[in-house]
């Protein structure tokens, strides 16, 4: 079956059953993987429908393409999952985002917390940022999902305790004492549609801010007899929410 390349467009560049792509889209469709008139794509709306749709014409500027009636998608987890990461060293953060979109994550939120060792300024984060959604819209595409999860951050860890505590399910991954085991989190509430979690750094949640994420009403979840690596728990979170739920 050869290959047909996923494309993400807002909505609002929808029209009368066409649709012109320009930028980084269609240079890609036309120059690396020199799809022809008349070859077919997929276009995501970015609202959870997919249209398939056919190549009309190129142009210096993009290509127009026809595209057939929209189909619902039902490719997505049935509730939104937040994950806040706390900022990992290196290469780290690409792979908590691209392997976090193709498991279902609907968001990424990146957060500073008291043991990060890699610490950037807010013009170096935005850089970072502006590259890891790049790197969540090919993880998107390759995984067959309709929507692009955003990623933000830096978050204080105060306001991500008080941000995640407002989803049905929110709790903190913890390798210390008070923990609950987190199949007994999630299937506690089987109807939630929001669940958030707090992944810590590579030095671990400090007992003092696993003391503040419950009383933020954050739940601490133990992740089995294992010590996982800070770009390994979020992975395993998102692994067991797609079998659990």
């Amino acid at each position: 079956m050869a290959f047909i390349p996923r494309i993400f467009v807002p909505s609002d560049a929808l029209r009368d059953g066409t649709v012109f792509v320009t930028g980084a889209d269609a240079n890609h469709v036309r120059n690396v993987l020199r799809i022809p008139v008349g070859g077919r794509i997929t276009v995501c709306d970015g609202a959870r429908t997919v249209y398939h749709g056919e190549i009309l014409s190129y142009s210096p500027e993009g290509f127009l393409a026809r595209l057939g009636e929209g189909q619902a998608d039902t490719g997505e987890l049935p509730v939104h999952i937040t994950v806040y990461q706390c900022y990992p060293k290196g290469e780290k953060t690409d792979l908590v985002v691209q392997k976090s979109v193709e498991l279902g994550a609907a968001e990424i939120v990146f957060v500073m917390s008291e043991r990060c060792v890699a610490r950037p300024d807010g013009k170096a984060m935005e850089k970072k940022r502006e590259r890891l959604q790049k790197i969540a819209e090919a993880a998107a595409a390759q995984s067959g999902r309709s929507v692009v999860p955003p990623v933000r951050g830096l978050l204080s860890y105060a306001d991500a305790c008080k941000e995640a505590s407002a989803a049905d399910i929110s709790f903190l991954c913890y390798e210390g004492g008070g923990t609950r085991p987190l199949r007994e989190i999630l299937e506690a509430k089987p109807n939630a549609e929001r669940i958030s979690f707090l992944v810590g750094p590579e030095g671990g949640i400090s007992p003092a801010e696993a003391e503040e994420a419950g009383q933020a009403g954050l739940a601490l979840a133990n992740l089995g007899s294992r010590i996982l690596r800070t770009e390994t728990a979020p992975l395993f979170v998102l692994s067991a929410c797609n079998v659990l739920l």
